[in-house]
């Protein structure tokens, strides 16, 4: 979200630094409420209702696409019927070829926020790229006090 405020936001000269950001977000001050309190929710919840709620994590459908996008085709009820059908979606839903379909490269949704700006590398572990070992520590340390004892695992 830093990311995508920041390139959407390069006219602004006050800028938040990311190190000033985590330590809103590690308070529960977020723009769209307590990060962990919305996750737990929905993770509860999916739990609770499995044929309503569906919670997916990147980090597995980056390691194994096929099986996750059965599991949504399967949650939606509309199962693939052949191998074929699914290598088709996963295909037209790739990162690559999204981001780089014309209206993703040159179109906004508004006059300030382009669609381009919803497209990063899509590579697990990026964030290393960009936080220093202090911010993985704290952040790691917050996650795991907040999600202890729920056994969901970020």
């Amino acid at each position: 979200m830093w990311h995508f405020f920041n390139y959407n936001s390069k006219h602004l000269e006050d800028l938040s630094p990311l190190e000033e950001v985590v330590e809103y977000f590690c308070k529960g001050v977020h723009p769209y409420g307590p990060f962990f309190e919305h996750v737990l929710e929905y993770w509860e919840e999916s739990k609770k209702r499995p044929q309503k709620i569906l919670f997916l994590k990147y980090e597995d459908l980056k390691i194994d696409p096929k099986k996750e996008v059965a599991k949504i085709a399967l949650f939606l009820g509309k199962p693939f019927g052949n191998e074929e059908d699914l290598e088709i979606i996963l295909k037209k839903c790739s990162l690559e070829r999204l981001k780089n379909l014309e209206v993703n490269k040159s179109g906004s949704i508004f006059s300030y926020v382009h669609n381009n700006a919803f497209f990063r590398k899509g590579v697990v572990g990026d964030w290393k790229n960009h936080m220093t070992p202090e911010i993985e520590e704290q952040l790691d340390k917050i996650t795991k006090l907040n999600l202890q004892g729920s056994g969901l695992e970020l």
